[in-house]
């Protein structure tokens, strides 16, 4: 679990820089019309649900210690209400409804979940297509082709929709899918940007 905690928020820093990189970027026309309104649901998690909707899917999360913590971290003023929440679904009641998958990391913002990903377990993909494929077959996606190479030195491919991207990767025996609206990222880069202009006009050296 700390394992997994920790590389979850190494990721979710890693996005903010990913972000401020894009944005000087020319933009590309999206291949899928897919918006946060009509985002894939899996397993009952979808973006825009509320933190509290979440927790309900995992009876007695929310009395969970590092859950608590996530939350209590999230009022805090350096998080910008961001909390980053982990659950193993074998470790809930609720386990036969996460059939196959080993975790599920989460991002709320503002108590809205902006970003969430699924590890699946269960079966070795032969290639990233190949996962890509069973991805799109079972949520309606767009076919391979029209996703792009991701950044990672694991094999990923990005989907990118209107307001909204979808991330498949493959490796260590695993496929995991990742659907995030990195538009929360422009407003927590703002709100970062201000506060640094805040220091730094405050700043008295002596």
């Amino acid at each position: 679990m700390n394992k997994l905690v920790i590389a979850f928020f190494a990721l979710a820093s890693m996005a903010v820089s990913a972000y401020s990189q894009a944005t000087n970027q020319q933009p590309t026309q999206p291949k899928c019309n897919l918006t946060e309104a009509n985002s894939p649901n899996i397993h009952g998690i979808r973006l825009g649900m509320s933190t509290q909707q979440v927790l309900a899917l995992f009876p007695g999360s929310a009395e969970k210690k590092e859950i608590k913590q996530a939350l209590e971290n999230a009022k805090a003023p350096a998080s910008h209400e961001t909390a980053y929440l982990s659950f193993e679904p074998a470790t809930y009641p609720s386990r036969d409804r996460f059939a196959r998958v080993d975790s599920i990391s989460v991002i709320a913002y503002k108590g809205r979940v902006v970003d969430f990903t699924f590890i699946y377990l269960g079966a070795t993909w032969r290639n990233i297509d190949e996962w890509v494929a069973k991805l799109s077959e079972a949520f309606g996606l767009p076919s391979a082709p029209d996703w792009a190479v991701g950044p990672n030195e694991t094999p990923n491919k990005i989907l990118k929709c209107n307001g909204l991207e979808i991330e498949a990767a493959i490796g260590g025996g695993s496929g995991s899918i990742r659907i995030r609206n990195p538009g929360y990222l422009k407003e927590v880069e703002e709100r970062m940007n201000a506060e640094e202009e805040k220091r730094r006009r405050e700043f008295k050296p002596r």
